[in-house]
């Protein structure tokens, strides 16, 4: 398999752990579309790359994300700057700037989906 689809895969993994913590080995593997072996290699890898990611009757990231900050290890610019050198890391530089480009062209719109969706969901439950 090529770096980037491995890093693609590893990225994946990452998101559904902060998106759904507590998700059972099997349910992960699913979403990321491989074995459990394979899933237990890449979050060792996951691992190693400095996430702090635990099986504690489910799987979850250990620090949660500081959003309101913009600083720091795990405010949303510190998580930034941690995928773009995770990139320079594991993809030829063409590569990791095409990728790194797109990312900045597409993440306001991604940020203001996201805020949407959360705004509509909060909004439902305070009815």
């Amino acid at each position: 398999m090529n770096r980037a689809r491995r890093l693609a895969r590893l990225l994946r993994i990452l998101s559904a752990v902060i998106a759904e913590p507590g998700l059972n080995p099997l349910e992960l593997a699913e979403r990321a579309g491989v074995s459990e072996r394979t899933l237990r290699r890449d979050l060792v890898q996951l691992r190693g790359l400095g996430y702090e990611i635990a099986y504690t009757g489910g799987y979850e990231v250990q620090e949660k994300l500081n959003l309101e900050g913009r600083t720091g290890h795990r405010s949303l610019g510190g998580v930034y700057e941690q995928h773009l050198e995770l990139l320079r890391k594991q993809l030829p530089q063409g590569l990791a700037a095409r990728v790194t480009e797109e990312v900045d062209s597409l993440a306001p719109a991604a940020l203001a989906s996201l805020f949407a969706t959360a705004i509509e969901r909060y909004a439902r439950a305070a009815r």
